[in-house]
This record gives structure tokens, C-alpha cells and sequence, in this order.
């Protein structure tokens, strides 16, 4: 029997490009925008977080989208101790008021129910099966929490009948957050927040750091980009991570399209232009 040797599938032709100029397993930047790299700032948001959780106080973590603070809390709720804490994390907040207790409780494993008191009874008997380990309930995009589903959290955050909370919670969001808790009608909830920590852009230097780590992880270790390409780029990217990695992977499609080893500030310009939403270039220090 004779049998025939099948050839691997011939690449792409950027995907040759890469390979073929660089030397690249894949193209740099992470699909979805994930941040891996944390600049020395993360450090201290990480002792402060562990301090808050320690002393079980509930609060709010705010920042502009791309500055990577899904990823802070994913990584920081990673280093905790699952005899000490048990978390239950709602990564969206367009439910509507008791819909938002069904998902925790769904979050949670247990079945959810119609009326909202036994769903708070469920949630409650929830922390009393994670003892001694302490609840730390994370609300990411909250700023889209609707007035309904904030009284929601406010109702569960008093359900003792002592003024001991019951768990902590974090609500995480972008630069609006403060503005929709500041609303009179959220103050009782917000009476029942401990801290505010906020995440910053980051620093150009960190962003330069960024950007290698990027490029050093598929295999390119010498950058590819002239020194005018790479300050457009992190001064474009105005001290957000995600968005270098827009950048990173748009501008290097471009340099392979023309054939280039080397990119230039008319490929980083093409890459902006292909991502019309971006702001443009401000002076970072």
C-alpha cells in the first residue's frame, strides 16, 4: 500500500511576511487586548488591595478603559489565599435590578429563585458555606449598573441583622463610575464604601517596557521599529496598554505588506488611521 506524504498548508502571505522578516512564531499584541505586563505601580495597588481585603472593607477601583484593570483584579484575585477568601466575579453589569442577584447566585452554584429575599437567603447561606473564608464579590464594568441594581447590592450588603457585612464588594469601572455613585439617590450605598483606588495611564517608560515585552515574547528581540515609529506609537497610545496592542499588531501588518524588516512612523500613522476611534497623539512625560 502506498501511502503519500501530505504537505503542511501553505501560509498566508503576511503570515509568510512575519516568519520570513522577523522571525516571529505570531503576531505581537494579544488577541482581546490582555495586559501582561504590570509597571511598578501594580505593586503598590496590589499591597493596598490586600490590606482592604484583610480588614474586609468594600470600595471602588476606577480607571479609563485599556489601562488593564480587569487583568489587575484577575491577578490579584489569583494571589489570594482560598482558605482566607472565596470570590464570585460578574465580569458585565447590563442586568437589571433582581435579575443581578440571580446571576450571583448562579455565579455562586445554587439555583436561582423568582423572589428577590430568597435570593438574598441563598447568597447569604453562600457565605456560610465559605466559612471561615471571607466572600470578596467583584463587579467589573459597573459604571453601567442601572439605579435598580445598585439598590440591589445595597439591599445585600445589609441583609445582617448586625452592622457586620457579610462580604466584601468591589465595584470596578471606568472614569464614569464616580459620577453615577455620586448621585443622591445611590448615597446609602455608597456609605457602606471604605476606599477609592484609582488606576492610572501608564508612564511612557513603562508603556516603552510594555512594548518590548510584546515584541520579546514571539521571538523578536531586537526591535523592528526606528526610534521615530516607536515614540508615535506609545505617544498615540496615550498610556494604555491595550491600545499599544492595536497599535503593535496594525503597523507591523503594514511594514509586511510593503515588505519592510524595519518599521516606520508611516506604518505606526497607517495603523492609526486604520483605527479611527483613537485620539489623537498627546505629549506623554
Amino acid at each position: 500500500m502506498i501511502t503519500t506524504r501530505s504537505e503542511p498548508p501553505a501560509l498566508p502571505p503576511l503570515e509568510l511576511a512575519l516568519k520570513t522578516l522577523w522571525g516571529a512564531s505570531r503576531w505581537p499584541g494579544l488577541e482581546g487586548g490582555a495586559v501582561v505586563l504590570a509597571h511598578p505601580a501594580w505593586q503598590e495597588m496590589y499591597r493596598r488591595l490586600d490590606q482592604l481585603a484583610l480588614v474586609h472593607a468594600s470600595g471602588v477601583l476606577h480607571g479609563p478603559h485599556g489601562v488593564g484593570k480587569s487583568t489587575l483584579l484577575h491577578r490579584w484575585s489569583e494571589r489570594l489565599s482560598p482558605k482566607q477568601y472565596r470570590c464570585l466575579r460578574l465580569a458585565h453589569s447590563s442586568l437589571m435590578g433582581s435579575d443581578l442577584l440571580r446571576q450571583l447566585v448562579r455565579l455562586g452554584g445554587k439555583l436561582p429563585l423568582y423572589r428577590r429575599g430568597d435570593n438574598v437567603q441563598l447568597l447569604a447561606e453562600l457565605w456560610q458555606e465559605w466559612a471561615p473564608a471571607w466572600p470578596l464579590l467583584i463587579i467589573e464594568e459597573a459604571q453601567d449598573l442601572n439605579t435598580a441594581a445598585l439598590e440591589e447590592l445595597r439591599l445585600l450588603s445589609c441583609a445582617r441583622a448586625d452592622a457586620a457585612p457579610a462580604f466584601s464588594l468591589l465595584l470596578c469601572g471606568d472614569e464614569e463610575l464616580l459620577g453615577r455613585l455620586e448621585l443622591g439617590i445611590n448615597r446609602a450605598l455608597v456609605s457602606r464604601l471604605g476606599f477609592c483606588l484609582h488606576l492610572d495611564r501608564w508612564p511612557a517608560e513603562a508603556l516603552r517596557e510594555y512594548l518590548q515585552q510584546r515584541l520579546a515574547e514571539v521571538g523578536i528581540h531586537a526591535s523592528p521599529f526606528e526610534p521615530a515609529a516607536e515614540t508615535l506609537l506609545w505617544q498615540s497610545a496615550q498610556g494604555l496598554p491595550r491600545t499599544v496592542n492595536a497599535l503593535l499588531q496594525r503597523a507591523m501588518e503594514q511594514a509586511a505588506q510593503a515588505g519592510r524588516r524595519a518599521v516606520t512612523a508611516v506604518d505606526v500613522q497607517a495603523a492609526l488611521d486604520a483605527l479611527p476611534w483613537l485620539a489623537r497623539p498627546r505629549p506623554m512625560s
